[in-house]
């Protein structure tokens, strides 16, 4: 199987598992509040003032931090273009190899960020590579059941961003730019 035809079944795949994922999940852990949250009175009012005081320009409106999918440390002004990954099912050695060579690509492209979703549980190697690490665990029954449902949910928390296979950063001379990231 071909590079080409290995980034589109994987792209298939988390597609797949984002249209099966559970919104009950994504509303219950969205970075925002909720729209429908209670709120007391006082709550309510001091809110209200709070626009109040901004709109005519007593009070400073905090910047919109987005979600650092980096952990680098950068200011918030510096675009970043996170991309995916998808490491379920490979082994270690596999990984590591892929993982040095995404390090090679990522030198060429400053503005990327990978996102390293795997199941594999090299915390010390990941560590060091300053990236974003979404663990799934390898569970046994009854317990495999959550691996698959956080799979379903990372795959709809990521699905508007790119997505490449391990083996993508075991190929030579290959660029993330030629790898159809936009």
């Amino acid at each position: 199987m071909s590079l080409d035809d290995e980034i589109v079944d994987v792209r298939r795949t988390v597609q797949r598992l984002a249209d099966e994922s559970e919104p009950v999940l994504l509303r219950r852990y969205a970075l925002w509040h909720p729209v429908g949250e209670r709120r007391t009175l006082c709550r309510r009012l001091r809110r209200a003032l709070g626009r109040v005081l901004r709109a005519v320009r007593l009070r400073p409106t905090a910047p919109v931090e987005p979600w650092r999918v980096d952990l680098e440390h950068a200011g918030c002004g510096d675009p970043v273009r996170p991309f995916v990954i998808w490491a379920i099912g490979a082994d270690r050695q596999r990984l590591a190899q892929a993982c040095v060579g995404f390090r090679r690509m990522l030198q060429d492209s400053p503005g990327r960020v990978p996102v390293l979703v795997t199941d594999v549980a090299d915390f010390r190697a990941f560590s060091r590579l300053g990236w974003l690490v979404e663990y799934v665990p390898r569970l046994s029954e009854p317990a495999s059941a959550y691996g698959n449902r956080k799979l379903r949910h990372l795959a709809a928390l990521y699905r508007d961003v790119p997505v490449l296979p391990v083996s993508a950063g075991l190929a030579r001379d290959v660029t993330l730019e030629q790898l159809r990231l936009d």
